[in-house]
């Protein structure tokens, strides 16, 4: 019978494209790694790797195998979830990842009233991003994350990973106080053409952003580049130029920047809870996910819809 674990160090290898690097995420050194690969190619009785200088790439058996492995690992955690037991005290460490700058409004609350509700439950903040964040819960590096996704549709789910919608959050245009602007219902696209812009170019919103502009026929002035929505929206409020933000960013609340829809724009920001499959059976989780999915139902957007499964 194959042993679970080195099963596990083939799918690091998998992901990681590399021993050593597989090794690092595991906490193992690379001979440790490299022995149980070996080990497992000897069970299994076929090749599954192929080593090439630094670089690993599995077989077509090597990805067979993984791709069962992941199932495998889903079903195992649903087992341990069960075995813990719903009557079990929801209580221990629960690694959250967030986007502090950019991340929806519902997380400060929810987080305080998971806090309020479960005061056994120890909370643990990471800084994440779009990009990392899924990676990070697929690795068990964090037990749920929050991330956003722009679109029309919220795309599909990540293999291993189970995902739920907290809320559809619209784009505005977000100008500083006194501008021409400010005082509209709303505004098109084309008005904004001999703007000065504050850009994010390094983020999908950046980029959807850069895409809005070449849409409307125009390539923005940039004043200003930046890492993140907030920092955008302080140099906003500081009259550096315009910029584009979800309507519940956390800084929009500055009394100095102006918010207003833009006509023909639909897109919109899908914020997403996102954990590993089988991991929402656990109490601990669950009551989480049902305190985040609660405060994110009040909101304006919000919605508790989602626990889509990866195919």
């Amino acid at each position: 019978m194959l042993d679970v674990r080195k099963l596990i160090m083939l799918r690091a290898v998998a992901a990681e494209g590399s021993i050593a690097a597989a090794g690092r995420a595991l906490q193992y050194t690379r001979s440790a790694v490299s022995q149980q690969l070996t080990a497992l190619e000897a069970e299994a009785g076929a090749a599954l790797v192929d080593r090439a200088g630094n670089r690993v790439t599995l077989t077509p058996k090597g990805r067979a195998l993984v791709e069962h492995a992941e199932r495998i690992l889903v079903e195992m955690r649903a087992a341990e979830a069960i075995l813990a037991g719903a009557d079990a005290e929801v209580a221990g460490l629960l690694r959250v990842g967030i986007p502090f700058r950019e991340g929806p409004q519902l997380m400060s609350r929810a987080l305080t009233e998971v806090r309020r509700r479960f005061p056994a439950i120890e909370v643990r903040l990471a800084s994440t991003t779009d990009e990392t964040a899924p990676d990070a819960v697929r690795r068990d590096q964090l037990d749920l994350a929050i991330l956003s996704r722009y679109g029309n549709t919220h795309g599909p789910t990540a293999p291993g990973l189970r995902e739920w919608v907290l809320g559809h959050d619209p784009l505005r245009l977000c100008v500083p106080e006194g501008h021409p602007l400010a005082n509209r219902p709303s505004c098109e696209m084309d008005q904004l053409r001999d703007e000065s812009w504050v850009m994010c170019p390094g983020t999908p919103l950046g980029r959807l952003v850069a895409s809005m502009c070449a849409l409307a026929g125009f390539q923005p002035r940039v004043a200003a580049t930046v890492d993140d929505v907030g920092t955008a929206l302080g140099l906003v409020g500081m009259a550096w130029g315009v910029t584009v933000a979800p309507e519940l960013t956390p800084a929009l609340r500055d009394e100095r920047v102006a918010r207003l829809p833009i006509a023909g724009v639909d897109t919109v920001r899908h914020n997403m809870l996102v954990v590993r499959d089988g991991d929402h059976l656990s109490p601990r989780v669950a009551a989480v996910i049902a305190a985040v999915r609660a405060v994110a139902a009040e909101l304006p957007g919000g919605e508790a819809t989602g626990g889509r499964q990866s195919a």
